[in-house]
């Protein structure tokens, strides 16, 4: 961490957020939106390869928009309408807004990322970033504030906020001692799609080479399930079944609990 002190008012500036620069797989998808035309070829790809490996790796849905008109809005509200119309408002998020207009950039946060990201460490990254995009380094701001997004859990996403952040951070160390890589998705679905159908998108999103396990605690239902390239062991469905009932009665810390012990004894 850095620290800075300001030579004419002799202040200690923002510690600053951890940059690092991450090698990651190109992305087929779109999650950068440069409406104002800042972006040169090379920032432009980075930064949506970048956003691209957060939706894939912590399933968080992610956006980056540049604007020269925010038309009247406030530039949080703005991100968070736009966060709608892409996303639909559901799942974790997290939109990263440079706003031309009145120069006050602003970052969305919902989901796993709201609770996973304290506003210091947002305020200090916005700090830093706004710095390096006066110098006209959009990138190293851009991609600084969808760091961020490292902060939140791998193996756990809360959507539903369900849980304490110490109950996120026990069961996330229970999921990363795991032999196989073991994903839980937290969510609330009031949805007409099915909860199967909703695991199933998130299983092929991260699980793109079938080489994971992922279950997904529906708190509307309470009911848990789970999806895998193999077949559930009949010793893992007999623990399901117990987690299913401890669900079924408001008891998910415990419920997720009796499925990590298991998995970390295989």
């Amino acid at each position: 961490m850095k620290k800075g002190t300001d030579k004419k008012s002799g202040k200690v500036e923002a510690t600053s957020q951890p940059f690092t620069e991450r090698e990651v797989e190109e992305t087929d998808g779109v999650f950068v939106f440069d409406d104002a035309g800042i972006l040169d070829t090379a920032a432009l790809k980075a930064c949506n390869d970048y956003a691209g490996w957060l939706y894939k790796e912590k399933l968080m849905n992610t956006a980056v928009i540049t604007v020269d008109d925010l038309g009247g809005k406030a530039p949080y509200d703005y991100a968070s309408e736009k966060f709608n119309e892409l996303y639909e408002g559901k799942g974790s998020g997290l939109v990263v807004l440079i706003n031309n207009d009145t120069n006050a950039d602003a970052v969305f946060r919902s989901g796993a990322c709201l609770y996973s990201v304290e506003q210091k460490e947002q305020d200090d990254a916005l700090y830093w970033a706004t710095k390096e995009i006066f110098r006209g380094d959009y990138r190293a701001g851009i991609m600084r504030l969808l760091q961020l997004g490292e902060l939140c859990p791998m193996h756990i996403i809360d959507n539903s906020q369900a849980f304490e952040w110490e109950q996120i951070t026990k069961i996330e160390k229970a999921l990363s001692a795991c032999k196989n890589d073991v994903t839980i998705i937290v969510s609330h679905n009031n949805s007409d799609i099915s909860n199967e159908d909703i695991l199933k998108q998130y299983y092929s999103r991260k699980y793109k080479d079938n080489s994971g396990m992922m279950f997904m605690l529906d708190t509307t239902s309470g009911k848990i399930i789970a999806q895998s390239s193999d077949k559930l062991s009949a010793d893992l469905e007999k623990v399901l079944k117990n987690a299913n009932d401890l669900s079924a009665k408001g008891d998910y810390m415990n419920a997720l609990t009796k499925i990590t012990d298991h998995l970390n004894k295989e």
